[in-house]
Parts: C-alpha cells; sequence; structure tokens
C-alpha cells in the first residue's frame, strides 16, 4: 500500500489539517488540530483520530502505526516530549492512517506557536 506524501503542513491556533483534500485548513474544523494553553502546554487534540508518539529511530512505517494505534482512545497528544525529527501516528475513525514527522516546533510563545510536520497518509489501511 502506498502512502500519500504531504510535506510542509503547518499547524497553529487558528488552522487545522484534515486527512483530505484540502489538507490544510483555514479553519479549526479539520481531522489534527493545534492547542496551546497560556502555561505554554501545547499538544495535538482530535475529534476524529487517536494519536501515538514514537520513541527511538526514526523510520516509522503503516505496519507499526497500524499496530501502535490499534484500540488506542487517546484523543489529545501532549508535544513537551516531541522535537524536530518526532513521529506520531495518527488513525482517523474510518481507517485512515497518517505518520506526521514534526519538522519545526515552537511553543515557548503560546499567542504565536507552531508546529510544522511532513505527513504521510494511507486511506482505509486500519
Amino acid at each position: 500500500m502506498r502512502g500519500e506524501p504531504h510535506s510542509g503542513q503547518w499547524l497553529d491556533a487558528k488552522n487545522s489539517l484534515s486527512f483530505n483534500d484540502p489538507y490544510q485548513r483555514k479553519d479549526r474544523k479539520g481531522d489534527i488540530r493545534f492547542t496551546c494553553a497560556k502555561d505554554a502546554s501545547c499538544s495535538l487534540e482530535s475529534d476524529t483520530s487517536v494519536f501515538v508518539m514514537i520513541f527511538g529511530e526514526p523510520g516509522t512505517d503503516l505496519d507499526e502505526c497500524r499496530r501502535l494505534t490499534h484500540g488506542q482512545r487517546t484523543h489529545r497528544l501532549p508535544l513537551a516530549a516531541a522535537a524536530s525529527g518526532t513521529e506520531i501516528c495518527v488513525r482517523r475513525r474510518n481507517g485512515d492512517i497518517a505518520l506526521l514527522v514534526i519538522q519545526t516546533k515552537s511553543t515557548a510563545m503560546p499567542d504565536i506557536a507552531f508546529v510544522s510536520a511532513d505527513m504521510t497518509v494511507w486511506r482505509q489501511a486500519g
């Protein structure tokens, strides 16, 4: 199964990411949202998807994301431990799976915080 690559995706307090085109949305109605509290505790959140942060060597693939997200119920992922290169598996309720690879995370100032990531999506993979 071949994944669909979508590089340079940007998340901040005003937009969201979607598993469908347009992937980067100018509203908060997408599948993945980025939020930051005033204490700079930032996270990814979703109503439709679950998250798992991968620790260890890079190179996560579809099979690993499928296995790690199976049965998960976590719709919020704190980003305190995330850095450039961090891989995050995301599983949407309909079985679509995505791998986010953090490129840049800037959370020191919550009012202008953001995350940029490359995203690969596999359709109906779960």
